[in-house]
Formats: C-alpha cells, structure tokens, sequence
C-alpha cells in the first residue's frame, strides 16, 4: 500500500478501522470483533485456539465450534471492506492458532501510543526534555477512550486497565514538563484530562493549585481546593494531605508569589 492509502483501526474509544480509501468501518461488540482486537493486541504472534476460547467463550468448558465461526466472520469483514487479495490484516492458522499480520502501513492507535510513550521515556531518560514532551503530546493524544469501550467480554479488563494506568502517568509526565516549559495551558489541560479519568487524583489537583496561583488567581485555587476535598471525602473518607493544605495556606496567606516560569514540581 501507498502511505496514501494506510489502514487505521481505533482500539481506543469507540472501535472502527479505515479502509485504503478512508472510508471508516464500524460494527457493533461481537465474537468477531473481539477476536479482531485480540489478535490485533498480540499483532504477528500465533494466540493458541484454547487462549483464543478461553479468552472469548470463558464461561464454556468443551470446545465447541464457535471460534471457526468468528474466524471466519472477522474474515468476511475484513475482505469484504479491504479486499481478499490484501497482503495485510489477514487471518492466518499456524501452528493450532490464528494470528494477524500487521503491515507497515497498519496504523493500530494502541501500538502507536506504546510507541510514542517509549519514545518519550528515552527521551527523558537522555535528558531531553523537548523531545519528551512532545513525544508524550502524541502519545495522549492518541487516547480516545478506553480499551475497546463496550466490549463486553471478560479479557479486555487487563489490557483496559493497563493502558489506563499508562495514559495517567503519560498525562502526569505531560504535566510537569509542561509546567518546567511555563506552558501552563498545557499543563492545566493534561491535569483536566487527568481527572477526567481519575476524579480524586490529588496531584492533579495540586498542579491545577499552582497553575493559578502563579497567575495570582486565590479564588480559582480555593475552587480547586474544595473540589478536591469533595472528591476524597466522597471517594475515600480522606481529607487533602499536608501538601495540598500547606500549598493552599501559602497561597490564600501571600505567602506564594507569583513568579516566572518555570514552576515548582508539584510533588
């Protein structure tokens, strides 16, 4: 395939892949479309018929005919949109499994956000702050929603909870290096983008504290401050920890001072 013509599939959020000629295909949660993700999670690697059952049909102790018939479903599908004489994304029985193979030119978001999340770790671990903020920028951006969102099926609560965790620490590592950079519109929308997902994540909270102390906005910080207080007494029967109370008294006495960028970490 031409770049021109590069396949997407969105694992992330709600599920639809594209076809050469960009129109988008989606289909409604079922065995075929959660073998598509299964295989696609473990792209160019032989996943065994018993895994394949056990992860589909975990409820059903005799083998039965029912992954042959999603086998061949998600075959339908994907010839009948990409064309059967594709060399990509087809559906291949080796060694008593099914695999998928991923071409050049098959762009699958999950893979991607893996991709630029370890782009930006070397970069920070190489002490390139620039190269790792951006590259964390593109990993984020990535993250439409959660794993397969409405799949049913059992075996994506790993792979769901994982990726997860790893767009929270992506948006925390946003954060502050976007506060080391002074852009604090950046860094307030990852912290938003954090509690969207996280609702009592304190740290956030914090940052959000700090981006408009600098500003010398008091009121914005008490706002801030009080939902956070909210959040963890509804969600855990916890008040702010001393660094959340100390970073308010500071503020709302004039004890913090608005000064130049960039910021102090936010702990």
């Amino acid at each position: 395939m031409a770049s021109m013509e590069q396949v997407h599939v969105k694992l992330l959020g709600e599920f639809a892949f594209s076809t050469p000629g960009g129109e988008w295909i989606r289909w409604r949660a079922n065995k075929a479309r959660s073998l598509f993700g299964v295989l696609l999670v473990n792209k160019n690697i032989v996943v065994g018929k018993d895994r394949l059952r056990e992860l589909l049909w975990p409820d059903v102790d005799r083998p039965s005919t029912s992954l042959k018939v999603a086998v061949h479903a998600l075959r339908k599908v994907l010839d009948t949109h990409l064309g059967p004489d594709r060399d990509y994304l087809r559906v291949e029985y080796r060694d008593f499994g099914y695999t998928i193979e991923v071409g050049g030119d098959v762009i699958v978001d999950c893979h991607e956000f893996e991709r630029h999340l370890t782009a930006a770790r070397e970069a920070a671990a190489h002490d390139r702050p620039d190269a790792a903020l951006r590259s964390y920028r593109q990993a984020v951006a990535l993250y439409a929603g959660e794993f397969l969102s409405g799949e049913p099926d059992g075996w994506v609560t790993e792979q769901r909870h994982w990726l997860r965790l790893s767009v929270l620490n992506a948006l925390d590592a946003l954060a502050e290096y976007a506060l080391e950079a002074g852009e604090l519109i950046d860094a307030a929308d990852a912290c938003r983008r954090i509690l969207a997902i996280d609702t009592a994540n304190e740290s956030a909270f914090r940052r959000l504290m700090m981006i408009h102390a600098h500003r010398g906005e008091l009121q914005q910080v008490e706002q801030w401050y009080e939902l956070c207080a909210q959040r963890l007494r509804e969600q855990f029967e916890l008040d702010p920890d001393h660094r959340t109370r100390s970073l308010r008294h500071r503020v709302l006495s004039r004890q913090f001072t608005p000064g130049p960028h960039p910021v102090q970490r936010a702990g």
